[in-house]
């Protein structure tokens, strides 16, 4: 698996220019290392679950160095974009190939900080307000679960996203409930997001309510809860560890107080009821892995406090005893306590308490004989010790049969080491035949990245003859439009014509008719006009008789 994330890192590594982009805006100087502040405030523009985002940084930063190179932040990336594209946010699902991851805008109103929230403060009346929604939901033992106040925030019609931020703002203890208190701070962030003002990325210190402000929070990570052990040889060697005796007092013992509250006690009672299934009055580890995973401690530290809890060592956890590993981890989260070594008087359940002082009586009672950490194979711990009355008066019998469990145990720890060496030697021939398979990748990957190349000059071969065949589609485009305007030319000049045609010849018979006309005109005119010389020349005789008279006339 291992050289599979790197062999996939390497390939992210190189040539990925949306990865290079988004690696360029965590590390602008090119240091080569992102810091853990840098890195969270990147992918909390996911738009991921806090929850989501520490497994992906505990996958990410393998080597626990509380900062990622360039590969392991692109490995983030990758596991991003597989959450957001509904993928298990495992290694195996790098493999997957999925579409870049998508990051908000530092706009929007999640991604504001919180001073730009304007004068934060409950006043009295929405307090009061808020205290009489959160008694119409009917709590129990002062406590609402997520089922009841999820449809109060579903009402206010507000992006779910926004929503997210609210509960995980409110939640201030991270028991996946709200008390009164953290009701109304849920309450005033609905009012004031539904007044456009932004969701802070963190709770104001004003809105804390003064019960919890001693308490902060710390991130989760999210690493993942092995099953508890089924095998009690192994837990054996701890029981000890549990409860460690302590010298007897002689002073009368007195009531020791539980450090579970009873407030608490009632929260963790009610999802106890949730959680155990089979209503058989005890929880199995599949059945609180869940619960156990979404604290997001680490695995080492949930495992220990099981252990803690698992007082009877019988892979189950009664209802107190529940509520103790919650009070542990509860203790981790708010004040950063790690589980204890064993377990004082006043963390053991009330009820595993007579238990736990008749297996202490049993445990002062032979400590003198150092048998209790021998580590011989077949000897009983000391938890098992208590359950006899006295070693030293064994039978001689019972002495021999503890023996020969000794030399069975012996036994089987030779067919042990047997099926060890066994092993060893597949793991060896396994070792080779990876070594195999990996130079066969290699070379895989080698044609592959040769083929690799020649698709990418195909496809550039390709781009330059689409581009070709575009512009001839579009020449012959161009061509047939002008061919279409052209016939539609010719067929107006043919039309034209024909009526040029039928023009010409209604001017030629209209000239042949004036010519007719004309014609017929001047054979008229040619006696008029001889008609009119006559007359002309008989005017003037005329005129030329009167002069000759008028001339005479006057001569006389």
């Amino acid at each position: 698996a291992f050289c599979n994330v790197f062999f996939l890192s390497q390939q992210l590594s190189s040539g990925n220019p949306i990865y290079d982009k988004y690696y360029r805006q965590v590390d602008p100087t090119g240091s080569g290392r992102v810091a853990a502040a840098d890195a969270a405030l990147f992918l909390k523009r996911s738009g991921l679950a806090d929850l989501v985002l520490g497994k992906i940084w505990d996958l990410a930063d393998s080597e626990r160095k509380g900062s990622l190179n360039k590969q392991q932040f692109f490995i983030a990336l990758r596991l991003v974009a597989c959450a957001q594209n509904g993928l298990e946010v495992a290694l195996k699902s790098l493999n997957v190939a999925v579409p870049p991851p998508k990051f908000h805008d530092t706009s929007s109103p999640l991604s504001r900080t919180t001073s730009s929230l304007f004068n934060p403060s409950l006043l009295p009346e929405e307090k009061l307000k808020f205290d009489s929604i959160f008694d119409s939901l009917g709590p129990v033992g002062g406590i609402l679960t997520g089922d009841k106040v999820k449809p109060v925030l579903l009402n206010s019609k507000l992006p779910v996203d926004i929503l997210g931020r609210v509960w995980e703002l409110s939640d201030i203890d991270r028991d996946g409930m709200l008390d009164r208190d953290e009701f109304s701070v849920a309450m005033y962030l609905v009012y004031r997001a539904l007044e456009g003002e932004p969701v802070p990325m963190s709770l104001p210190p004003p809105l804390v309510p003064p019960s919890k402000r001693k308490k902060p929070s710390v991130p989760p990570v999210m690493p993942l809860l092995p099953s508890p052990p089924s095998v009690k040889d192994s837990r054996s060697s701890h029981a000890g560890s549990k409860t460690m005796p302590h010298p007897p007092k002689p002073s009368v013992l007195l009531p020791v107080q539980w450090v579970v509250s009873p407030a608490d006690k009632a929260k963790y009672d009610e999802l106890f009821s949730k959680t155990d299934g089979d209503m058989d009055g005890l929880v199995s580890g599949p059945e609180v892995r869940d619960i156990f995973l979404k604290t997001g401690l680490p695995s080492a530290t949930l495992a220990r406090i099981w252990e803690l809890c698992d007082i009877g060592d019988i892979g189950k956890l009664t209802r107190e005893q529940f509520a103790l590993a919650l009070h542990l981890i509860n203790q981790k989260l708010t004040k950063g306590l790690d589980p204890p070594q064993s377990l004082s008087s006043e963390m053991i359940p009330p009820s595993d308490r007579q238990n736990i002082k008749q297996v202490r009586h049993s445990d002062r009672s032979y400590s003198w004989l150092g048998l209790g950490e021998l580590g011989v194979p077949g000897l009983p711990s000391l938890s098992l010790v208590a359950k006899y009355s006295c070693l030293l008066c064994w039978p001689p019998r019972e002495k021999s049969s503890v023996e020969d469990e000794i030399k069975e145990k012996e036994e089987a720890i030779r067919q042990r080491s047997n099926e060890v060496q066994d092993l060893q030697d597949e793991v060896a021939r396994e070792s080779e035949e990876l070594q195999r398979l990996q130079a066969q990748r290699q070379k895989v990957q080698d044609a592959l990245e040769e083929l690799d190349q020649q698709k990418g000059s195909l496809e550039e071969q390709l781009t330059h003859i689409r581009q070709q065949t575009n512009q001839e589609t579009q020449l012959i485009s161009s061509l047939q439009s002008e061919h279409e305007e052209q016939e539609q030319r010719i067929c107006q000049y043919e039309e034209e014509l024909v009526q040029a045609r039928e023009e010409l010849l209604a001017l030629q018979e209209e000239s042949r008719r004036l010519q007719e006309k004309v014609q017929a005109a001047q054979e008229q005119l040619t006696p008029l006009q001889e008609s009119v010389r006559d007359s002309f020349t008989q005017v003037a005789q005329v005129s030329l008789c009167e002069s000759v008279f008028n001339a005479y006339k006057d001569y006389y």
